[in-house]
């Protein structure tokens, strides 16, 4: 899991191809990771923010983020700080009964 991507971790290369940077914070995948709750808070998904076990399924999360933020100039939730974010995050999830 690379658990950090966003724009600032993207490159290009001489070619054109998108390149990953910053591998510093990636990890194996880990059934109890419920700990490891690394990233910039704008890019991180709900399980990471609330500290529970997650999967690769993070980094497509990350990646979804980008794609809004490239697309309407800025991310789904901000905020000041990580609680903020976590507080506009956790306000707009869909809840099944």
């Amino acid at each position: 899991i690379h658990r950090d991507l966003k724009p600032e971790n993207l490159i290009f290369d001489n070619e054109g191809y998108i390149m990953l940077t910053d591998f510093g914070i990636s990890k194996n995948v880990n059934k109890n990771n419920s700990q490891d709750t690394s990233g910039t808070p704008g890019y991180m998904a709900p399980e990471v923010m609330c500290g529970l076990n997650h999967t690769e399924a993070v980094d497509y999360y990350a990646v979804g983020v980008m794609l809004y933020e490239f697309m309407f100039g800025f991310r789904p939730y901000n905020g000041k700080n990580r609680r903020e974010i976590k507080e506009k995050l956790m306000s707009k999830q869909v809840r099944i009964k």
